[in-house]
């Protein structure tokens, strides 16, 4: 999960996923997600699981996520995932789900990153805080992750708000 880039991620909706109406069931979007930023981590090189042998945890602290249109049985879909606000201890992560076809967004702003079309499934933006397993109180992301995901110093980060802000914003309707 590189600052500021997008990291695509595919799935195909499993039988297990889906409910009785032939839909995917709302807590298996948020499992989608989360697979994608175990992967965005191992493509930096800094896997959970390594995090985890170093008393490390990154826990969802806060999560605004927008059901758009139903996925089913055997679709196909890509979860894009973008790291875009950082602070001493937290991120800002964007994910979005959406149709294999739809170009990618590599680049710009955040709300570009959220816009939506037909080819948009499900859009979430999530907090996520660095968290010692032994004591449960927040701690300083490790250098190594900051090194790896190309996060800005924290001097840097604490002199530009828009950088440092990992507070979730309310979607925009449409």
């Amino acid at each position: 999960m590189r600052w500021n880039s997008t990291v695509r991620f595919p799935v195909e909706v499993q039988f297990e996923d889906i409910d009785g109406g032939g839909v995917v069931h709302h807590p298996n979007y948020l499992k989608y997600l989360e697979r994608a930023r175990c992967q965005a981590m191992r493509e930096i090189g800094v896997p959970f699981g390594e995090c985890l042998q170093e008393g490390i945890a990154f826990v969802v602290a806060e999560v605004h996520a927008k059901y758009l249109q139903p996925l089913s049985l055997a679709a196909e879909c890509v979860v894009e995932t973008r790291l875009v606000a950082a602070r001493k201890s937290s991120l800002k992560i964007l994910q979005k789900i959406v149709s294999p076809e739809r170009p990618a967004e590599m680049s710009g702003s955040e709300s570009d990153f959220l816009k939506t079309d037909k080819k948009t499934y499900f859009i979430a933006q999530l907090r996520l805080v660095a968290v010692d397993l032994k004591s449960g109180k927040a701690i300083s992301l490790p250098e190594k992750l900051r090194r790896a995901g190309g996060l800005p110093q924290i001097e840097v980060l604490a002199k530009d708000p828009v950088l440092s802000d990992v507070r979730l914003a309310p979607f925009s309707e449409g």
